[in-house]
């Protein structure tokens, strides 16, 4: 179904898109170090995606579609604007013989695709990008078949908001030059740089720079937000990434995915130490893997509490992750 964008969610679209084919994000990321434990705080197991058909709902270069079909999903598609990226991703599809695999020039926020198609529908960190986050949630949940998995990843109005007060600065010196606020961010924030560089392990160190200083928009989003999209679209919530519930971390940290998860803490030495420490206390406190998922809905002082916690953590989770089943 084709619809009609406003000039002005036209004009973001086209500065995003014209940034990202000219800096893709990311040219290398590990998958495998944050899929295992981002997927179990989410509640989703592997029957949810293995054998099914899976949607990459703004796959950039690919690296999580292809992390689907290396692990079982029986077809997964990839829909993005960026030729830039989606060359890359097409590259590494042949490369690693991904015959199930098939990637597309497509609008997200006119996603052509048909209703109830897909099993396992989700987008991570690309919404929030296109100036009408919702209205690509609302195309997110038409194409997941009823009884599928629908996952949404958003920048966090908590978490986001000590790395937002940088990029305002760096946005008054480079004004709409996207190339001046990245130079003013790697001039000024050097060490915001080397943390986020330790994270990605050396391998993206430009492609941070344009990613978190360069991008032309974003939007902010909190957990009662989208799960009033949840509530308007009819999905039922299945989990969070972090927990929205403070009792969940007992469960989060006592999973044996946390051991490769953690190397993604590098750079963030005392964010290691607590996440360590929790690990160490979820041991003895923590349910036991059968006794969850699904997770209960968190209520809204759970999720004020969890999300005021992460202001703390912001640079290194600055996004937030959703996911719940498609009711009818």
């Amino acid at each position: 179904m084709s619809e009609v964008l406003s000039e002005k969610t036209k004009a973001i679209q086209e500065r995003v898109v014209g940034m990202y084919s000219e800096h893709p994000w990311p040219m290398t990321r590990d998958a495998d170090e944050e899929m295992g434990w981002r997927l179990k705080c989410l509640g989703i197991r592997p029957e949810h995606y293995q054998g099914k058909k899976v949607l990459d709902m703004g796959c950039g270069t690919g690296e999580y579609a292809l992390w689907y079909a290396d692990h079982g999903a029986a077809e997964v598609t990839g829909i993005d604007l960026s030729q830039g990226s989606l060359n890359i991703a097409e590259g590494r599809r042949r490369q690693g013989g991904f015959d199930q695999v098939t990637f597309q020039e497509m609008d997200i926020l006119n996603c052509s695709l048909p209703d109830d198609y897909f099993d396992y529908s989700y987008s991570v960190g690309v919404l929030h990008h296109t100036g009408e986050p919702r209205r690509g949630f609302q195309h997110l949940v038409r194409i997941t078949k009823p009884g599928g998995v629908v996952i949404v990843s958003l920048y966090n109005s908590y978490s986001r908001r000590v790395l937002r007060a940088k990029q305002t600065i760096c946005r008054w010196l480079g004004g709409d030059d996207i190339d001046k606020r990245v130079y003013w961010g790697e001039k000024l924030f050097a060490g915001t740089m080397r943390k986020l560089d330790a994270r990605y392990h050396g391998t993206n160190t430009k492609q941070i720079a344009y990613d978190i200083f360069g991008f032309p928009h974003e939007s902010l989003h909190s957990g009662a937000e989208v799960l009033g999209w949840f509530d308007q679209t009819g999905v039922e919530f299945m989990g969070a990434f972090a927990p929205l519930r403070v009792r969940d971390y007992f469960y989060a940290f006592n999973q044996p995915e946390y051991a490769r998860f953690r190397n993604t803490f590098a750079g963030f030495p005392v964010m290691r130490l607590v996440a360590d420490s929790m690990t160490k206390l979820a041991k003895r406190l923590g349910p036991k893997d059968e006794e969850v998922p699904p997770f209960p809905r968190p209520g809204r002082l759970s999720m004020v509490m969890c999300q005021s916690m992460w202001i703390a953590f912001g640079l290194r989770f600055n996004c937030f992750t959703m996911a719940g089943i498609k009711k009818g």
